[in-house]
């Protein structure tokens, strides 16, 4: 078994030097996580060295994608954390309603689960005719796949399940088509998701939203890359609008006087108007 040993300082001049060559920042993300994923990938690689693993990443583009795509984080369902979204139908869509055009960010996308579970919501709500989502993520390669809108049979069970547990007004298949071993997200929901590039670690404010939903992507971050993309979300957050993060991630004390709980323990928060 390959048991490659990357110790802290080596690991830093990795980042350092993918950051430089291919001017992707990988040097803010949890150096636990990016140890086990790198890891993962020298075990494909059959590389048991980290320095020999080095040059591989950095002298050959196509081993760098392959490294790129260990380290994007794709996981994700329909529906995930059901619970929230019950109290997100409940207590947050009557307020975006008052908005006369309401702007929904969905940051770290993956593969398109959550915005097109928000399409959905919105309009079993009656909202859809006047939303916009915007979806971004930093690997254009899942990017592509969520814009194809098709997903696999084998994990329609699941979805099923989360968008019942939601509180779904349907049912679930209403909203796709059956082609072969994938299903895929039908047009009338597919037009109103807009698919961008945009890394959180490096890009701007992209717009003013009424609502962002980042869900399990943080935890990824250490502490100063956290408040950094907090910061931005605050940034890029109109006044009264909301903030989802995923039930196992956190807001950094420091915004707690901007971002107030909304709905308690559900991680759902609303930035105060000044």
């Amino acid at each position: 078994m390959i048991d490659i040993k990357i110790e802290d300082r080596e690991l830093t001049e990795f980042l350092i030097a993918i950051q430089n060559k291919y001017s992707h920042d990988f040097i803010h993300y949890n150096r636990n996580t990016i140890k086990r994923r790198i890891e993962n990938h020298s075990i494909k690689l059959s590389v048991s060295n980290f320095n020999n693993y080095c040059d591989l990443i950095l002298n050959n583009k196509n081993y760098f994608n392959e490294m790129f795509n260990y380290f994007s984080i794709n996981i994700t369902e329909f529906f995930r954390e059901p619970k929230q979204i019950k109290l997100f139908i409940k207590k947050v869509l009557p307020y975006l309603d008052s908005f006369s055009h309401i702007k929904i960010w969905c940051a770290g996308c993956s593969s398109g689960e959550s915005p097109y579970s928000t399409a959905i919501i919105l309009y079993e709500a009656g909202l859809l005719n006047k939303s916009q989502i915007y979806a971004t993520d930093f690997n254009n390669r899942i990017l592509a796949h969520a814009k194809d809108g098709l997903f696999d049979i084998k994990d329609f069970k699941q979805n099923n399940k989360n968008y019942n547990l939601s509180g779904g007004k349907k049912t679930f298949q209403e909203y796709f088509i059956k082609k072969g071993k994938y299903y895929q997200i039908k047009h009338f929901l597919k037009e109103k998701v807009l698919f961008f590039n945009h890394n959180l670690a490096t890009d701007g404010v992209m717009n003013e939203f009424q609502l962002i939903i980042c869900k399990n992507v943080v935890i990824y971050f250490n502490n100063e890359l956290k408040r950094k993309v907090i910061n931005l979300f605050n940034n890029s957050l109109e006044c009264n609008g909301f903030l989802i993060l995923g039930e196992s991630e956190y807001l950094p004390e420091e915004f707690r006087d901007e971002l107030e709980s909304y709905i308690p323990k559900s991680k759902v928060y609303h930035k105060k108007c000044k």
